[in-house]
């Protein structure tokens, strides 16, 4: 299986790293670029393009952990924050416009209402990408 382009979604949550880890181990065998991004989801009640510092500044942390983190694994990665208004359309835009061959996302475990959930953004990605679609869940507590 030739898998040239990744692209791994970060959360900044526990297992960005094994999401990245994976991406590694994944893309050395076929040489593959690695995209990482981090998709900061504005309100709605702001413009798309509005300057939230403290979220850019959580976006560039965990941009630059990941980065670290592809390093020590012997990858360069290209990182991007984008602004959009949901995080799974914006995962998949990305995806299409760069051509990737799969979407690594990290989750973590959570419950809402009792219930085991996936939010928004996975089960969108996992219906909507152009591509395969690998998920890295933390385990259950």
């Amino acid at each position: 299986m030739e898998l040239e382009k990744l692209l791994v979604a970060a959360r900044g949550n526990g297992v960005d790293q094994i999401a990245v880890e994976l991406a590694c181990k994944i893309g050395k065998k076929s040489k593959s670029k690695i995209f990482i991004v981090y998709v900061i989801e504005v309100n709605r009640s702001l413009p798309v393009d509005a300057i939230i510092k403290s979220d850019m500044a959580a976006a560039e942390k965990v941009l630059l952990e990941a980065e670290e983190h592809a390093q020590q694994n012997d990858f360069n990665v290209e990182t991007e924050i984008i602004q959009a208004r949901d995080v799974g359309p914006a995962i998949i835009e990305v995806a299409r416009q760069n051509k990737v061959d799969m979407i690594i996302m990290s989750m973590n475990y959570k419950k809402r209402f009792g219930s085991f959930t996936m939010g928004n953004a996975v089960p969108h990605v996992l219906e909507e990408a152009p591509c395969r679609v690998l998920i890295c869940r933390e385990p259950k507590p």
